[in-house]
């Protein structure tokens, strides 16, 4: 019985991809999803381990921070008034490449991390990863086009081969929904009723949330990745067909 576990075990493990690479808006459901694949997979017995990269990293981070200090920035806000400052790095082209060549060279320590864990023959679930850096960088440099640049390239080409994208979406309306329901805030326009009911900073602002699906809608595209509208499906529905799609019965 112990020789049939095993070889069981060792099929299933054979079976699974070396990544799982979940990318969406913030608020589109991702770690939701991923924890319950996450425990799924464990009831299993498979070989995983959840991992998660989002830019600014390291040193673009204290850059960020720098900048911000010095007033080098630019300004956007939520619905209720919170307000976000982002590096001025989209002045022109030589800080833009300045700024992508930064998060490079600052993301290669966290991806050689999860690279050893996959030496070591785990399955990785990434709630965030290169594609959320390449989006995030994108943003900061207010430039979409830096999807298809040189330094972009060089990110995807740290993807490991055998990778499964699966892009969860969502509308600005219902991430705010989801956010402030959890103070019983209903929608965007109870900005009044809201104030000293919810923190602030309880949702991105509108433009980020916009930039990011159009560029993840790009990105989807171009990685052939299975989309979800998390608007359309409850929890368990999105989870069922993200196990269907992996295939395993």
């Amino acid at each position: 019985m112990l020789l049939i576990d095993k070889f069981l075990n060792e099929k299933l493990t054979m079976k699974l991809p070396r990544m799982i690479h979940f990318f969406g808006p913030d608020g589109a459901g991702k770690s939701t999803q991923v924890d319950i694949l996450l425990k799924k997979f464990k009831e299993e017995n498979a070989k995983v381990k959840k991992c998660w990269i989002r830019s600014p990293h390291t040193l673009a981070f204290i850059l960020w921070k720098l900048m911000v200090k010095i007033g080098f920035c630019r300004t956007v806000s939520n619905p209720l008034g919170a307000v976000y400052k982002f590096p001025a790095v989209d002045r022109n082209n030589g800080l833009r490449l300045f700024w992508s060549l930064i998060e490079f060279f600052s993301v290669l320590p966290l991806i050689i991390k999860t690279r050893i864990s996959l030496f070591r023959g785990y399955t990785l679930i990434a709630e965030r990863y290169i594609l959320d850096t390449v989006t995030t960088i994108a943003y900061f440099i207010n430039d979409i086009n830096f999807l298809k640049s040189q330094t972009a390239k060089l990110f995807y080409y740290l993807l490991p081969k055998d990778t499964i994208f699966i892009f969860l979406d969502s509308d600005y309306e219902t991430i705010f929904r989801r956010r402030a329901g959890l103070f019983n805030v209903k929608t965007i326009n109870s900005r009044i009723h809201a104030y000293g009911l919810i923190p602030k900073g309880v949702v991105e602002p509108k433009e980020f949330i916009d930039f990011q699906r159009k560029a993840y809608k790009i990105l989807a595209r171009s990685f052939n990745a299975f989309v979800i509208d998390t608007t359309k499906y409850s929890i368990t529905e999105t989870s069922n067909a993200i196990w269907e799609l992996i295939g395993w019965d």
